[in-house]
């Protein structure tokens, strides 16, 4: 069975400044058949002009409707046989596109991710976030789960700061659906529960990422995580015959399994504390305030994409 190829896909607005960091490590990586994308999402920097002096493919796009859009635009246009989402923050290690590949390879796999580690700087707001390793294995568990929101019993997920998709799942499903945030893990639950295929996982940290620097722009990050939450629950037991609300609640907890858990989390550091404390005070923000407005909520749609998009 031949290897098969990958296009990274990277949506990105106003982040020149990033790209050295991303590209120069990923483009070594590429192998005959591979390609690295970036959308420039309708940006008023240098983004498309630094994408394109670093050897990576441009797709630029005039008018900005967020990054899944983004994402559908390249992703409608490639070729490869797999589709590896990243981010304008990623910062690629060695063997990343390879562990991809191989887990890929596996023919009950259709969704594919590795270990990101945040790393810190020098504001609060990145210690805060390096405290917390949101894309990290958590502690306990058999698989890696992202830490954002699931839904007992929905499948696993992994966000698309790293993560791949068979090119032919993803068109099986229709791609990203028409939403600003949660797009990942709802086209993570589409194609598992729609049997395309499972999620596997290398357990190696073969990806960084850069955290926002602002706590302004931290809380805002957990408060939209939040509201797409609250969204997605909304939307999927919508989808689910005979649903109604209430339906898919959390798995029984003995006092001796929360105790522990109680224990566990005061033992972890207090710098970690806090950052939990910060995001989840967002996140909930965020998801109360959307449920109190579920009336107001539509069904998702798949992205209608103009033929007139200017890629170059």
């Amino acid at each position: 069975m031949a290897a098969p190829t990958i296009e990274v896909i990277i949506p990105v607005r106003d982040m020149a400044d990033h790209l050295p960091k991303l590209l120069a490590p990923l483009l070594e990586q590429l192998t005959d058949g591979d390609r690295v994308t970036v959308v420039d999402d309708a940006s008023v920097d240098d983004t498309a002009a630094v994408a394109r002096s670093l050897g990576a493919n441009v797709v630029r796009l005039t008018e900005s409707r967020g990054p899944y859009y983004a994402r559908q635009v390249a992703a409608g246009k490639s070729a490869a046989d797999v589709l590896l989402f990243i981010d304008g923050r990623c910062r690629p290690l060695p063997g990343l596109l390879e562990a991809h590949r191989e887990l890929q390879r596996r023919s009950d796999v259709a969704l594919s991710c590795t270990n990101v580690r945040t790393v810190s700087g020098p504001t609060l707001a990145a210690r805060l976030a390096s405290a917390m390793q949101p894309f990290m294995l958590p502690r306990s568990g058999g698989g890696m789960k992202a830490t954002i929101g699931i839904v007992p019993p929905k499948p696993d997920y992994y966000p698309t700061a790293n993560l791949g998709i068979d090119r032919i799942a993803f068109t099986k499903v229709d791609g990203f659906r028409a939403m600003r945030g949660g797009g990942d893990l709802d086209i993570c639950w589409r194609i598992q529960e729609q049997g395309l295929g499972t999620i596997a996982t290398d357990t190696r940290v073969l990806m960084e990422w850069e955290p926002r620097a602002s706590m302004r722009d931290l809380g805002s990050q957990w408060k939209r995580y939040g509201t797409s939450n609250a969204y997605l629950r909304w939307a999927h037991r919508k989808e689910s015959a005979g649903s109604v609300a209430g339906d898919h609640p959390a798995p029984r907890v003995s006092p001796l399994e929360a105790w522990s858990t109680i224990r566990a989390e005061l033992r972890r550091p207090l710098s970690e504390l806090a950052a939990n404390a910060v995001v989840g005070m967002a996140f909930q923000y965020g998801f109360f305030t959307a449920k109190m407005k579920s009336s107001e909520f539509e069904m998702p749609v798949h992205f209608e994409l103009p033929p007139d998009d200017d890629s170059n």
